[in-house]
Parts: C-alpha cells; structure tokens; sequence
C-alpha cells in the first residue's frame, strides 16, 4: 500500500472515530439534560459543559467560521464576566444547562426526522398534494407543509419542493408556460407558508423552544390552543389572499388522488404531543422536556415500522445497523446548529443577571411607552435584525430575558409568546437570510430577496398590520 493511501486511510479512520466520539458526547449531554428534569445537581452541569467542548473540538474542521466565533465568544464571556465579578457559578451552570436542554431538542428532533425522511409515507403524501386539482391545491399544499414541517422541518421544502419541480413540465407552448409558472408560483408559496406556519405553535420547533424557555410562567399545554389557532388562521389568509389573486378558473373538474392518505400522517403528527401529554400526567414533568424524550422513541418505533414484513431478527439488525451508520452522521452534521443554539442560549443566561430591572423600568416610564407599543417594538426590532442576517435565536434569547426582568410588566405571557412566534412566522417567510426562504426560493428559479418580497411579501405585511392593530386594541 502506497504512502499516500495509508495516510488517506488513517485520515478516514480517525474522521469516523472523530465522529463516533462527538456522538457520545452529545448523548451525554442529552442524558444530562433528562437527568436534570429529576434532579438538581452541579455535577450533571460539569458533565455536560465538559462534553460541549469536547464535542466542539472534535467537529472543529467542520464547523463554519461564524459558529466558531460563537463558540469561543460563550466561555469566553462567562470567563471574563465571573473574574469581574458580575456574575457567580450558579449562574454559569444555568447557562449550561440551558444549553444542555437545547442539544436534547436537537437531538431528539434529529431522530425523528432520520425516520421521517426514508418514510414511503411521507413521499406518497407529497404526491397526493402536488397533484390536486387548482381548486383545493393551495390550501392543501399548505396544510399539508404544515403537517410535514412538524416533523421534517425544513426537509418538509425540499420533499415538496422537488415534487413540485418535477409535476411542472417544460413546454413549447407560451399559454402553457404562463399556467405552469402560475401553479408554480401557487403552489410554491402554499408550500412556504404552510412551513412558516409552524413556529406559531409546534413543539418541534426552535421559536417554541426559546418561547418556553424565556418565559418560565408559560406552559406548552398553556399556550397550544391559542398558537393553533394562529396558525389555522395564518393558512387561511393565505388562502383567502390566494383566492382574490387567482379567480378560479372554470374547468373541468379532476381528481388527484385520495386524501385518505393523509390520515396516517395526520395521525402521527398527533401521536407526538398526545403521548407526551399522557406521560407528563403520569410523571408530574413539564410537557416540553417529556415531548423531547418521547420523540427518540417514536422515531424508533417509526423505522421498525419500514422494516414491516421481515422477521423480527432481520429488522433489529436492520435497526440497529441505522442506529451505528445513519446516527452518528446525522447528529454530527447538525454542528454548526448545535454550536449556535447552545452558544446563543448559554449567552443569554448569563447576560441576563447583568440587566438592572429598575433601570428599565424607570426608562420604560419616562418614555411612556405603552404595553402595546412596546411588543411592537420587539417584534420591529426581530424583523430588523432578521433582514439585517442577525440570527433571531439570540435576538428572541435576549429580548425574553429582559422582558422577564421588569417589574410589574403586565403583559400577559400569552401575548408575549403570541407576538414572539407570529413575528418569527412573517420573517421566515419574508428576510431573505432565512435558510427556509432560501430553500424554497431554489425551486422556484428566483432570488430570495424577489420570493420574500414580490411573492409573499403582501402576505407577511398583511399579517404584521393585523397583528399590531389587534396589539393596539386589545392591550
């Protein structure tokens, strides 16, 4: 064997061993987070910080530049903020923990879309919706992201997405090419929206994550019903604005396919927050951890379910052959995101006890700024940052933390979780630094900046005119 393959080998070596290792450590880490939803211990916080930076250093090569900033900039701040005295070690370990509980998200998360994205029922369901008649196409299109987003998150744009592109076909004809680039157009945005539709209320997400988080008085079970509600109410503008764009043509009517098929999926959905509900009951934990300790299990029990019609023997080795291949690529690839979420939660942690809440309360009276203007204000300052391309985790992580530290606010923790998503909701749609409009844009053979702003962005200005209003009316 040459010199250069022997080298090429060991490097192939140690990649998979690398890669091995720092999936150990983010299981540690996870089982960390689940040991702390039982008990209080400094030394689980130890393990898990300990684990973090040895995950981060060995995925260091492939982690991007602006990660790694990340990533130095955390400790760093924690070092020089505990020498100054600003800040003690039991609040250094709530950053830790924080960021513990965001790698299980992760993770767990990761699971269920491994299982989702080799699932034959996920593709039959995007044949079915792609292939609707126009009548009933987009709001189906948009319903049915919805669903595959609870799970796929953004891999919900890439399956439509590409069944999209492959249902339009090249033609000659010029009136066919216009009716193509229509459909295109429709179905693209259903697609969107339906996947920004998401954030208002699925516990899948990063938004409700960071919700519940920065508001610790809120529950999911709390605040469901409402997010519900706002994303039924999201889809059906679009609808209602797709519908007065594009008068219904008078055509003969088609059928495209059986919606029967739809149950399975819609059922699953439901499978996830359902079987968490009835554990928390039976275990006196918080729904959001139990969720994301039930997730790992459904996502299992779904791969077992591809394997149907082998022997038992034949599909554990099948399981478990995922398990060691599929497993530890898929949680290692999701570094960069790992680093953010964890660097961004650690970050606003620590930063928060530095926040004088006097002081902004005395600010916030002399400016006589009222409840309602100031979540305007939030929600401005979210949109801003996002065209700007800062990421909206650390915006939210910061925001939440010092609403939390005034005193007497009241403004009622629904209203801050409602404004807080539905303005992530509009910005995933609209800036063209989100990785979801970036996604989708590629199928539609735009730019980001034209399908946020020419495509969807009387959808979203509509939708922030409505919210502020109400804001003003109500609070």
């Amino acid at each position: 064997m040459s010199t250069l393959a022997l080298q090429q080998a060991r490097s192939e070596e140690w990649a998979l061993t690398s890669r091995n290792l720092a999936t150990i450590c983010l299981l540690l880490v996870c089982a960390c987070a689940i040991a702390e939803q039982f008990v209080t211990s400094g030394w689980l916080s130890s393990v898990a910080g300990a684990s973090l930076l040895i995950f981060v250093v060995l995925q260091w090569p492939g982690i991007s530049l602006t990660y790694r900033i990340f990533s130095i900039l955390a400790p760093a701040l924690a070092v020089g903020l505990w020498l100054g005295g600003m800040i003690d070690g039991p609040a250094i370990a709530a950053g830790v923990d924080r960021a513990a509980f965001f790698t299980l998200f992760l993770t767990s998360l990761a699971v269920l879309r491994e299982s989702a994205k080799s699932s034959s029922l996920v593709r039959k369901c995007g044949k079915v919706l792609v292939h609707q008649p126009p009548a009933r196409r987009y709001m189906l299109m948009a319903f049915g992201s919805h669903l595959f987003s609870v799970m796929l998150n953004i891999g919900a744009l890439n399956v439509l997405g590409t069944m999209v592109h492959r249902a339009i076909r090249p033609t000659a004809d010029p009136e066919a090419q216009r009716i193509a680039a229509i459909r295109s157009r429709r179905m693209l945005t259903a697609t969107l929206r339906g996947f920004c539709g998401v954030p208002l209320w699925a516990p899948t997400t990063v938004t409700m994550l960071l919700v519940l988080s920065g508001i610790p008085q809120l529950s999911w079970e709390q605040y469901a019903p409402l997010g519900l509600l706002w994303a039924l109410l999201f889809m059906l503008w679009g609808g209602v604005l797709d519908w007065l764009a594009y008068p219904r043509p008078r055509t003969r009517a088609t059928f495209g396919g059986n919606l029967t098929q739809l149950v399975p999926l819609v059922g699953l959905v439901a499978l996830i927050p359902g079987l968490a509900y009835g554990l928390s009951r039976l275990t006196g934990l918080d729904l959001f951890p139990t969720l994301l300790m039930c997730a790992p299990i459904i996502g299992l029990i779904w791969i077992w379910q591809q394997y149907r019609g082998r022997s038992t023997g034949v599909k554990a080795g099948l399981l478990l052959r995922r398990m060691k291949n599929s497993f530890p690529q898929t949680f290692t690839n999701q570094r960069n995101e790992v680093v953010l979420f964890t660097s961004s939660g650690f970050i606003g942690v620590i930063l928060i006890p530095l926040i004088d809440p006097a002081a902004a309360s005395a600010l916030l009276t002399q400016a006589n700024v009222s409840n309602a203007t100031l979540m305007v204000g939030i929600s401005l300052a979210m949109l801003i940052c996002s065209f700007i391309g800062i990421n909206a985790i650390i915006t939210v992580t910061l925001m939440l933390g010092a609403l939390q530290q005034i005193p007497d606010l009241d403004i009622s923790p629904l209203v801050q979780a409602s404004v807080i998503s539905i303005t992530w909701a509009v910005f995933a749609g609209a800036s063209p630094f989100t990785a979801s409009l970036r996604f989708i844009s590629s199928f539609s053979g735009i730019s980001p900046l034209r399908f946020g702003v020419l495509w969807n962005g009387w959808f979203s200005a509509s939708v922030l005119a409505i919210m502020y209003l109400t804001l003003y009316l109500v609070l």
